[in-house]
């Protein structure tokens, strides 16, 4: 029997010869998804070479055969654990998605733990154009749906007028999105301050949360530009709605650009539709000025006039 014992030794010294040669496989480690939107997400993990040159990607689908992956990226054969990140897009609103991490190199393959995340449902954000709308003038709402359905959807502008008591209605006839999700609503006058909201036929169809539409109150402002100086000069104009009693802010801009108040008045009684104001005053140097109303924030808000730049001669 003792003739056979080196050859055993021999034989045992190979075998760990061959298995130093392979070396470790890869480590992959599967975090938690980041960044989940209704069409895409940011999937996560590390990956440690363990001193092979390694590749990694990312497997995914709505089961647990995956059926896709992310391109491969190479990490290197480095000897410690490396974050791995890849972006995925295209997928389906609202809806369940596996992955795992898998890293590759010639000492074999590792797969990482599965995880999963939902996709976000459709949505939208609304915008008003101009923002605040101002008290009878044209303003447009506009807004992209971004979720599975998002191009050709049916959508819906629901709203409800301040103090906010009623029930949504529909404010308009419905419109058909555009093939990249966009939508918008033409006013040809704003009313007062309104609560809005839409509905839209994506995948699943949804509404979109609250969005308040402040509308400012319109305020005119006349006056003359040139004006000797000491003299005065009559500040006047109207503010739509009708807000009698309020206070009017006559503002001058000063060097950095800030409009500061000089001067106050009181709106008095014109119409049911409007109030109006009027003040003198004396000016001692050339500015820009503009009239503020102090709405009380109900169903209109504080309006600013247009300015205007005075020269003081003499």
């Amino acid at each position: 029997m003792r003739r056979f014992v080196p050859a055993l030794l021999l034989s045992f010294a190979a075998l760990a010869s061959t298995a130093n040669a392979a070396g470790t496989p890869p480590d992959a480690v599967t975090a938690a998804a980041t960044n989940i939107g209704p069409l895409g997400a940011q999937l996560n993990g590390t990956a440690n070479a363990n001193g092979h040159a390694t590749n990694v990607r990312f497997q995914y689908g709505t089961t647990t055969k995956y059926g896709k992956s992310t391109p491969a990226q190479a990490i290197g054969q480095g000897s410690t654990a490396v974050p791995i990140a890849a972006a995925i897009g295209k997928l389906k609103s609202n809806t369940r998605y596996h992955y795992r991490l898998v890293a590759t190199s010639s000492a074999g393959t590792t797969r990482g733990p599965d995880k999963s995340f939902v996709t976000a449902k459709p949505t939208t954000t609304l915008a008003f154009t101009p923002n605040p709308p101002t008290f009878s003038r044209p303003f447009t709402i506009s807004g992209q749906l971004v979720g599975t359905g998002a191009g050709g959807a049916t959508v819906t502008l629901l709203g409800r007028p301040f103090p906010f008591t009623a029930a949504f209605a529909r404010v308009t006839n419905p419109v058909i999105s555009n093939a990249d999700g966009t939508y918008s609503f033409a006013f040809t006058a704003a009313q007062g301050t309104m609560q809005f909201q839409v509905k839209a036929t994506t995948d699943p169809a949804f509404t979109s949360p609250i969005t308040t539409a402040n509308v400012a109150s319109l305020i005119s402002l006349h006056v003359h530009t040139r004006v000797h100086k000491g003299h005065l000069l009559r500040f006047s104009g109207s503010v739509l709605p009708a807000q009698d009693g309020l206070i009017v802010k006559i503002q001058k801009r000063d060097r950095a650009g800030v409009f500061r108040t000089v001067a106050h008045t009181t709106l008095s009684h014109d119409s049911a539709a409007k109030s109006s104001y009027s003040r003198r005053l004396r000016l001692k140097r050339t500015g820009t000025y503009q009239t503020v109303v102090v709405s009380n924030g109900g169903a209109v808000s504080p309006g600013v006039s247009n300015a205007v730049s005075i020269r003081v001669s003499g």
